[in-house]
């Protein structure tokens, strides 16, 4: 009778044992389904040449997908390839070396990235939803002038984590099948003109703005006002310029009074009066126009209110700046 009580102690005490590693694991878990993309500026094509993610503490590497040319808009990812392990540990460092199409030239860097951001961030998306987790994607974003970009991409949010600046550097430049380029200059040149006519001839004329995507990330404290008497739907979706994009519960909670970048676009929905029928608002925003009305209503130094109007046929729809600095109304808005 002693040694059967002996054996049960032994055991409840295994198990006991196993349920706190069980637990110590799910705490400190550290790998994630996870794959790699490619992103570059809507209209500068871009090729990357080559790119690797390190995992954080081991040995291994996934690479970013190398394609002849990448432009589908700043923090969108283009392509991802189905390879390694289900769940692969965390970045923490980026080698890559990418082809500028539209100045006809070569950069490299080497990165080092914020892993504690980035595991944050992952964990946040399991407590969300453990069975389906937000984030699922980190993408690469190279830009004319050396710009590259970390985000962290998954469902209905894109998160920034690194900005960094890469290097030009002069190597043989092959196509992707590995042969030999003998006129460059040609080479990007047949790219850049499978662009639209008059972009092609404003970079012609003006020629690339480089700095553009650093500036980009410029934060400004700004919160959106909705000049109507109707019921609104229950989310706002943001889209910003530097290519981060995120859902916030309407109505307007404290996060939308942080200090944010320029919106790219909001998109909402709202009752009309004397309907049932919930209609939904995407209003898109100029950048130059949008930036300088937050100038001269105080920059990055004064909050500011972006008032939208929703009127039917939508592209009636009116939006304006204001503060008590004064009002500007923007023209160059589109709303559908």
């Amino acid at each position: 009778m002693m040694a059967k009580v002996v054996v049960y102690k032994l055991l409840f005490i295994f198990i006991l044992s196993l349920a706190g590693c069980g637990n110590m694991f799910t705490k400190n878990k550290t790998r994630f389904h996870w794959l790699a993309t490619e992103s570059a500026p809507k209209n500068y094509p871009m090729r990357i040449i080559d790119g690797t993610f390190y995992y954080h503490n081991e040995k291994g590497e996934l690479y970013v997908p190398a394609v002849a040319s990448v432009n589908p808009g700043w923090g969108t990812g283009r392509s991802t390839h189905v390879v390694g392990e289900d769940f692969k540990a965390l970045p923490d460092r980026l080698d890559v070396r990418f082809f500028s199409f539209t100045e006809n030239k070569l950069y490299q860097g080497s990165f080092d990235l914020p892993y504690d951001k980035i595991l944050a961030l992952f964990k946040e998306g399991v407590a969300k939803d453990k069975e389906n987790p937000i984030f699922n994607r980190i993408i690469v974003g190279v830009a004319p002038g050396g710009a590259v970009a970390v985000w962290v991409r998954g469902r209905g949010e894109t998160r920034e984590i690194f900005f960094g600046q890469a290097e030009p550097y002069e190597a043989e430049l092959k196509n992707l099948l590995g042969g030999e380029i003998t006129d460059r200059a040609a080479y990007a040149r047949s790219y850049l003109e499978d662009l639209p006519s008059d972009v092609l001839s404003d970079i012609d004329k003006n020629g690339v703005p480089f700095g553009l995507w650093q500036q980009y990330r410029t934060r400004y404290k700004w919160t959106p006002k909705f000049k109507t008497e109707q019921k609104m739907s229950t989310y706002i979706s943001y889209a910003y310029f530097n290519g981060e994009s995120y859902d916030l519960d309407f109505p307007i909670k404290k996060e939308a009074l942080e200090i944010n970048p320029l919106p790219m676009l909001l998109s909402f929905g709202c009752y009309i009066e004397g309907t049932s029928k919930q209609y939904f608002f995407t209003t898109r925003f100029d950048y130059a126009e949008l930036k300088a009305a937050f100038d001269k209503l105080g920059g990055v130094e004064e909050l500011i209110n972006i008032e939208i109007e929703p009127q039917l046929p939508k592209s009636h729809t009116k939006v304006r700046l204001y503060n008590d600095k004064g009002s500007v109304e923007l023209k160059k808005t589109s709303t559908d």
